[in-house]
């Protein structure tokens, strides 16, 4: 299959992406971290996301909204 720009763009447009950035002071925390995601064989992507997910359904946010509304207040 070849590359397709117009399509990559049309997808990227669908996404979210956060980055997460461990500066000089709190280095330890990342390396913490990155060796915590070795040892579980889990990627960094996946255990952030139940992370959040795990902290937003214990705060109760979203679980009862209607999530295609919430859309409309953020931009990405």
């Amino acid at each position: 299959m070849a590359y397709d720009a117009k399509a990559q763009k049309k997808y990227r447009e669908k996404t979210i992406n956060l980055a997460v950035k461990y500066y000089p002071t709190d280095i330890l925390e990342g390396k913490r971290l990155k060796s915590y995601l070795a040892d579980t064989g889990q990627s960094a992507n996946s255990y952030i996301k139940g992370l959040i997910k795990a902290d937003l359904d214990s705060k109760g946010f979203g679980t009862n909204t209607d999530m295609d509304t919430m859309d409309d207040d953020i931009d990405v």
